[in-house]
């Protein structure tokens, strides 16, 4: 099983590594409009991907996990969309009409979760078995849904590009009509990306406050990363990339206690729902 697992994850690494030359031949390399760099002292700022900048990369990037993955259609999907649709339906309405959010079961048994710029979330079956509540399979989605909300790949973006950090992709982007970086090569770029712990902080927060808003209870959040505890210890990686994106800790686990506490409303949270994911094939 470990072997299986080992080349499982090895096997995704290669398809992120690959996916912008995958890309570029798959794809009629389109150009993505993004406001070219302005030059002030010998320096130059870039800007930030837009809202629909952002809804143009990760529809290239869905197409190529799903090129990759087996999406599921059942029950799973279903219920899967039902939960994502009530935290959409509890956000503030600027988060609601600003991104496209689609919800999308994946069949591996890599333990992984993950949503791509502009919205596109993907659960994956090997984490979505593992879960015995709908209040743990929201607790993830929330997280993974707030890094859409704050927008967390073009802000790592803007700063990678300040960087010349990105360069190993082989383009870059100048002022129109003289080249432009592809939606293609950014998509790899959106799959692939890793953020930061203050960023994974702020994911946990927004996606506990977003539960508790659509009406399900937090110590969901605390079973999820409790039942991922039991697999792989306190941090590292399992089935897939979760636990090396999002790191597990006591003091993340504890973060997140204390803001359950901050809700002073524990009384008035609603039961845990159980999940039972077999009936759901």
């Amino acid at each position: 099983m470990e072997k299986q697992e080992m080349e499982m994850n090895e096997s995704r690494r290669r398809f992120l590594r690959n996916t912008a030359l995958a890309g570029a031949g798959l794809v009629v390399a389109p150009t993505l409009l993004i406001a070219p760099p302005a030059e002030a002292g010998g320096l130059f700022s870039f800007a930030q991907p837009s809202p629909a900048e952002q809804k143009k990369v990760g529809d290239e990037a869905a197409k190529e996990v799903l090129r990759k993955y087996k999406e599921i259609f059942d029950g799973r999907a279903k219920h899967f969309d039902t939960l994502g649709r009530r935290l959409v339906a509890a956000l503030p309405a600027s988060d609601r009409q600003t991104w496209n959010y689609r919800f999308h079961v994946l069949d591996s048994k890599e333990v992984n979760a993950f949503a791509l710029p502009g919205g596109d979330m993907f659960m994956f079956t090997g984490l979505y078995e593992k879960l015995k509540t709908d209040d743990a399979l929201v607790a993830v989605t929330g997280h993974e849904m707030t890094h859409v909300r704050k927008q967390h790949w073009a802000k790592a973006y803007k700063k990678s590009q300040e960087r010349n950090t990105w360069l190993a992709i082989g383009l870059s982007i100048f002022h129109a009509g003289q080249g432009a970086q592809t939606i293609a090569s950014l998509a790899d770029s959106a799959i692939s990306s890793k953020f930061s712990r203050k960023e994974e902080d702020e994911a946990d927060a927004g996606g506990l406050q977003n539960m508790v808003d659509a009406g399900y209870n937090p110590q969901g959040m605390i079973e999820l990363f409790e039942e991922l505890q039991k697999v792989s210890g306190n941090g590292g990686s399992i089935g897939g990339d979760f636990l090396s994106d999002h790191p597990l800790t006591s003091a993340r686990i504890n973060s997140t206690k204390k803001r359950i506490a901050e809700f002073k409303r524990s009384d008035s949270f609603p039961p845990q729902t159980p999940l039972d994911y077999d009936s759901l094939k």
